[in-house]
């Protein structure tokens, strides 16, 4: 098992924003990065403090009252990562979706049945 600095753990998930605005898959990320999808999860979830990345910012505002409203470019910014982000859903699903097609097709018409 690996472990990573606060600072290599920042660096890495700059680069997993990058690559993700990209538009490349969650997947192809964390090969990119070397890390398992469940590590990169598990540290989009860190409270990551001053050095943090925007993701957890962005989480942590709605939190604190007191915080300022966010900017138009941070908002749209946002929408950009969100869009990306349901891109790259909506691909996950509709390969999923042929996968199974695909599969039905294959199996015998006795196996479907049950």
């Amino acid at each position: 098992m690996k472990k990573h600095s606060h600072e290599e753990i920042v660096l890495k998930l700059a680069q997993a924003d990058e690559l993700a605005r990209a538009g490349n898959s969650q997947v192809a990320t964390c090969k990119a990065l070397g890390v398992s999808v469940m590590t990169l999860h598990r540290w989009r979830k860190l409270p990551l403090g001053k050095g943090g990345g925007q993701s957890s910012e962005g989480r942590n505002a709605g939190r604190n009252p007191s915080a300022t409203l966010p900017s138009i470019d941070e908002m749209r910014r946002a929408l950009e990562e969100l869009t990306v982000e349901n891109r790259r859903l909506r691909k996950l699903v509709t390969d999923l979706m042929l996968e199974k097609m695909t599969l039905e097709e294959a199996s015998p018409p006795s196996l479907l049945a049950k």
